[in-house]
């Protein structure tokens, strides 16, 4: 369907449909309190995206950013929030029954932390056939580490009662090569594992994931983990 593009941005989105909309006018209608303030939304659309148009651009996107393009804090995290929303829609596991086969299921879990600015540990929790009860996220760190305790990881697989559990934290580097203290918080989880009788079947390490190379990293098959 040929669009005018003398039409605003909410006519040329309800013209095209949502999923062949460009990203100007993706953000300038989510940016629109109504269709009156469109016209400053696709200015401010504008200033957001910049010359190059680039998807990568949003993505990475801070509150700062969007309030030094004029938005009221309130504005510039409702405009994150939405944006999350669609990472976590857009990743989100269909069948949460589905059973964990590898270090690539994990990673597809939590593909949403891949760009995340601090690190980020999470744990899936399985029951006795490998099947996913739950995903969590039990601790967030800083730029550079995720310093996360035994106590944080089980106590989650206690309380859902877990047969056994998989932990997971992005590297906001990129690059999923685990550090010495990946190591040793692995062994850690290792021995508390045993002793409760909930084995850790792996550590996964995400990295950016934009060569495959970097897309993650499995503890269990460099060796840091037996079994």
């Amino acid at each position: 369907m040929r669009v005018d593009p003398t039409a605003n941005a909410f006519a040329r989105l309800t013209l095209a449909g949502a999923s062949s909309a460009s990203i100007h006018d993706l953000l300038a209608v989510g940016l629109a309190k109504r269709e009156a303030d469109l016209e400053l939304a696709e200015a401010e659309a504008r200033r957001i995206v910049g010359s190059g148009a680039s998807w990568i651009r949003v993505r990475d996107i801070s509150a700062a950013e969007l309030q030094g393009q004029g938005m009221s804090a309130f504005e510039a995290w409702r405009c994150l929030a939405w944006m999350e929303i669609g990472r976590r829609l857009a990743t989100a596991n269909k069948g949460m029954a589905n059973s964990i086969e590898g270090p690539e299921d994990v990673a597809h879990l939590f593909q949403h932390l891949r760009n995340e600015k601090k690190e980020h540990f999470g744990v899936v929790l399985l029951d006795a056939k490998n099947s996913v009860l739950r995903t969590t996220v039990v601790h967030i760190g800083s730029l550079t580490a995720s310093i996360v305790s035994p106590r944080e990881v089980f106590r989650e697989a206690i309380r859902d009662g877990a047969a056994s559990i998989i932990a997971v934290h992005n590297h906001p580097s990129g690059d999923p090569t685990p550090s010495r203290e990946d190591i040793a918080v692995t062994r850690q989880l290792v021995q508390v594992g045993e002793l409760l009788d909930i084995p850790l079947l792996d550590h996964v390490i995400l990295g950016d994931g934009v060569v495959p190379e970097r897309e993650f990293c499995s503890l269990q098959r460099e060796g840091v983990i037996h079994g």
